[in-house]
C-alpha cells in the first residue's frame, strides 16, 4: 500500500462522506457566487515555485470553504517544516534519514502520543521513509506527481491531495497536508503539483481560475 492510500473499506467511506459533504458545499458556493464557485476537494494545479509559505487555516474537510479573516499568526516558510527540511536534507544533501533527525523526532512524538501519522515505533518509521524514497525515485522517472484520481481507482475528485488554501490576492499557501509529495516537487524541482484546495478567502475566488489548469 502507498503511503498515500488508505484500504479498501476506509477509501469507499471517504468516498462516500466526501461526495455528500460535496453536495452541500457545492451547492451552497454555487449559488452564492455562481457556476465558477469553489467545490469540495478540487483539484489544483499550483505551481511549486510559489508555495513558499504554510498556514494552518482548516483541515481538508474544509475545502472550498470561504472565509473573510486570515490568519496572521504561525505562517512558516515551507521549507523550516521538519519533515520537508529532512527530506531536502536527505535528496538534495545526501545525509541518511537518521542524520536529518526526522526518526528521533517522531520517536519524541510517539513516546509522547503513543503513534503519529499510524506509526507506533522505529520499524514503522522506517518503513515509511523507504515508501517515501520510492515516492521520490517514482516522480524522478516520470517527471511529475499525478491527481488522485490517476492513482486511486474512484478517488473522489483531488481528495486526500496536498492541501493548498488559497489567500487574500490569490496567494497559496501549504496546509500541512502531503509534506512528503511537497517535498518531492521540490527537491525535483517541478514545476506544478496537483493539489486539493483547502480554505479560499472571499478576495481569491475570482483568481481560482488561474489554478484550475496547468499554463
Amino acid at each position: 500500500m502507498s503511503i498515500t492510500e488508505k484500504r479498501r473499506f476506509q477509501q469507499i467511506r471517504r468516498n462516500w462522506n466526501s461526495k455528500l459533504r460535496a453536495l452541500r458545499i457545492d451547492g451552497k458556493n454555487r449559488k452564492r457566487y455562481g457556476e465558477h464557485a469553489p467545490k469540495f476537494a478540487e483539484l489544483l494545479w499550483i505551481p511549486t515555485a510559489a508555495l513558499t509559505h504554510s498556514v494552518k487555516a482548516g483541515s481538508s474537510k474544509d475545502s472550498a470553504r470561504i472565509v473573510q479573516d486570515w490568519p496572521d499568526q504561525f505562517i512558516l516558510p515551507v521549507r523550516e517544516l521538519p519533515a520537508i527540511k529532512a527530506c531536502l536534507a536527505h535528496w538534495k544533501i545526501g545525509l541518511s534519514w537518521e542524520a536529518t533527525g526526522i526518526f528521533q523526532q517522531m520517536l519524541d512524538i510517539i513516546e509522547e502520543k503513543g503513534k503519529v501519522d499510524r506509526l507506533r515505533n522505529l520499524n514503522d518509521i522506517e518503513e515509511r521513509y523507504r515508501s517515501v524514497d520510492e515516492l521520490y525515485d517514482k516522480v524522478a522517472s516520470t517527471g511529475g506527481l499525478h491527481p488522485r484520481s490517476e492513482l486511486i481507482r474512484g478517488n473522489f475528485r483531488e481528495e486526500g491531495g496536498i492541501l493548498v488554501h488559497i489567500g487574500p490576492d490569490g496567494v497559496p499557501f501549504f496546509g500541512k497536508k502531503g509534506h512528503h509529495r511537497l517535498a518531492v516537487a521540490l527537491a525535483l524541482e517541478l514545476e506544478y503539483i496537483p493539489a486539493q484546495l483547502g480554505v479560499i478567502h472571499a478576495s481569491a475566488i475570482d483568481r481560482l481560475d488561474a489554478f484550475r489548469e496547468k499554463k
